[in-house]
């Protein structure tokens, strides 16, 4: 469920808006960086080497991001982005942690060229995933 956006959030990113990736600079350059590091959520991280995938799984796995807190607007930008794709915000609660994070997830399925990120972590290389893939194909014969 999504609360009400406050002042300042507290925002998990896993994907194109990390440092160094495609978005990061057009949301949130600026932003203050909080920590990096799993959390411990019931969703599972797919992806290929364009852009990763959330989606809601029976079992808790761990998802990589880097935390910042933002501000309505930028939260109000985030969300019409990854509106736009059928993400949505859901917060959570990290294990460990008291303050919920909001981290965009989408309702699935990942498409077929996806593929589990191993260990909770998409970087965006072709190279990793295709090995990944490979990996995947070769423990489904």
């Amino acid at each position: 469920m999504t609360r009400p956006t406050s002042s300042r959030t507290l925002v998990g990113v896993y994907g194109t808006l990390k440092r160094g990736h495609a978005n990061h600079d057009a949301f949130l350059r600026g932003a203050e960086f909080v920590e990096a590091g799993a959390v411990r959520i019931p969703y599972r991280l797919f992806g290929n080497e364009e852009y990763p995938m959330l989606v809601p799984a029976r079992e808790v796995n761990p998802v990589v991001v880097e935390t910042y807190r933002v501000d309505a607007e930028t939260v109000s930008q985030l969300d019409a982005f990854e509106g736009q794709f059928g993400y949505r915000r859901v917060e959570v609660v990290p294990d460990g942690a008291t303050a919920p994070v909001a981290i965009y997830v989408h309702p699935g399925p990942p498409p077929p060229s996806f593929v589990p990120a191993p260990g909770g972590r998409w970087n965006g290389e072709p190279a990793a995933f295709a090995r990944a893939l490979a990996r995947v194909r070769n423990r489904d014969r």
